[in-house]
């Protein structure tokens, strides 16, 4: 039995801890919110430093909790409330701690501080209600024993290779756009700046399949993954390409496909040990270093070649986790807006931006889609000068949707996420690797939803997944001796 299968045999005695996890952190969260409304009536100065540490503890709480769920650590659910804390508490996290740093984006030049303690409280209330929602699912998983899964040595193969050849065919597929899209804002990037990047000019459609080339990767990393050597190669060739991205400055997708290419790694192709994890702080650190770097020269000209190698020096002499905060921590801005614009600019949706969202996913002929794709980007609906270089945020477009009692349907996106979770596991288990494949769409999307839009996931999770399921279908219908080897 392997290592992924022993995590998911828990005997029955130990079944009395889920129930308890759970009303732990029931009891422990509704506290912390019953503190934080308790200093939210202190000076913003007296507010930050209590208020920051009620939020770390929560934090703390809720990854354990989900930790001892998930029978792990590295999970799509613990990812997300990592994400979400860094994308919209990390400022929190500075200002509290009084860190001396240069911020990027300072939220309290944005909105007022009345508004970022309003902000603060709304995602400490909405991480307790994810957490919930998180619980209710996890709680109720299915306990895979020993031989209750019993996919035989033929039925696997043929599943890896079903994942190697439809990874093949989606790589062909998506390798051209994504090239022409990746090596422009390259260029574009060399001849300008960061910003400049945005101005590749593509069709949304193209962008999409694009992706295709991103899950055929993923696919032929799964398909291959008990041949170490070829997953290996297959993984340098990955991290090349996604670090040659990074460096035009547009960070979020790779750094969330990348950690979606960690995960498969981790649960293959080989787990990381201790000294594995040492090693692993260690790019980590390296690569937030980079970040920090790329976050300084990209809204410089690359031809200064003088400042770039003095920012580069003073990055990796100054670099710290706080540099990492400040840079994605202007999430924050985009829920305070929200906070601060709705419904004086627009009427709550009632959670109709998220059901019209299953719409982008027709091409946009003739505009038709404009109205739609306006209602379901949050931020389209607030003044125009507010807009400009500030992405979305999965808080700021609940309160679009639903006001004041948002924080309540947090527990359904908590329940997807953990849905989805479950079933990323269940197909590891069963060695359904299609499946896997199609459910790992969503894991880079998801992760960045914390500071982006539902909408952005819809279109590529339900094309990427229509091909698969019909290169699936047709493929299936092959002589499964095409599989042997």
């Amino acid at each position: 039995m392997s290592v992924l299968d022993r995590k998911f045999n828990y005997s029955s005695n130990k079944a009395y801890t889920k129930p308890f996890l759970f009303t732990c952190n029931l009891i422990l969260n509704t506290i912390i919110l019953l503190l934080a409304l308790k200093i939210k009536l202190f000076t913003f100065e007296n507010w930050l430093f209590p208020f920051t540490l009620l939020s770390l503890v929560q934090l703390f709480i809720n990854l354990i909790t989900i930790s001892k769920l998930e029978k792990r650590f590295l999970s799509l659910t613990n990812l997300f409330l990592i994400f979400s804390y860094i994308t919209h508490m990390g400022i929190l996290v500075i200002f509290g701690f009084k860190i001396d740093i240069e911020l990027p984006w300072n939220p309290l030049v944005s909105i007022t501080k009345d508004t970022f303690k309003d902000a603060c409280f709304f995602a400490v209330l909405c991480h307790a209600f994810l957490t919930f929602g998180m619980c209710i699912v996890l709680f109720k998983r299915k306990t895979y024993h020993l031989g209750s899964t019993s996919t035989n040595f033929k039925e696997e193969n043929f599943q890896l290779y079903l994942a190697r050849t439809i990874g093949i065919i989606l790589v062909l597929i998506g390798i051209v756009p994504m090239l022409y899209i990746d090596i422009s804002r390259v260029i574009l990037f060399i001849s300008g700046n960061y910003l400049d990047t945005y101005k590749v000019g593509v069709n949304g459609f193209v962008v999409i399949i694009s992706r295709f080339a991103e899950i055929g990767a993923i696919m032929l990393l799964i398909g291959n993954h008990k041949d170490k050597k070829k997953a290996h190669f297959i993984l340098f060739i990955i991290v090349i390409y996604e670090s040659i991205v990074l460096f035009t400055g547009n960070r979020g997708r790779p750094i969330m496909f990348l950690l979606t290419i960690f995960f498969i790694y981790n649960n293959l192709i080989k787990r990381v040990g201790f000294k594995q994890f040492i090693n692993s702080v260690a790019v980590v650190y390296l690569l937030g270093f980079l970040l920090t770097f790329i976050g300084q020269i990209r809204m410089l000209s690359i031809r200064d070649f003088a400042t770039i190698t003095d920012l580069f020096k003073k990055s990796f002499m100054e670099f710290s986790i706080f540099k990492i905060l400040a840079d994605f921590g202007a999430t924050i801005i985009s829920l305070g807006y929200s906070l601060v614009f709705f419904p004086q600019t627009t009427s709550f949706q009632l959670g109709s931006n998220y059901l019209v969202s299953l719409l982008t996913i027709f091409p946009n002929v003739g505009g038709l889609l404009v109205p739609i794709i306006n209602k379901t980007v949050y931020i389209n609906n607030w003044p125009a000068n507010y807009r400009e270089f500030l992405g979305g945020s999965y808080l700021g477009e609940l309160y679009y949707s639903f006001g004041d009692f948002s924080f309540i349907f947090a527990v359904l996106i908590g329940m997807f996420i953990a849905f989805i979770s479950n079933k990323v596991q269940e197909s590891m288990i069963v060695k359904n690797y299609v499946s896997l494949s199609i459910y790992l769409i969503l894991f880079p999307n998801i992760l960045w939803w914390t500071r982006n839009y539902f909408v952005g996931m819809v279109r590529e999770f339900v094309w990427i997944a229509v091909v698969i399921l019909i290169l699936y279908s047709i493929i299936s219908k092959v002589p499964k001796r095409s599989s042997g080897g």
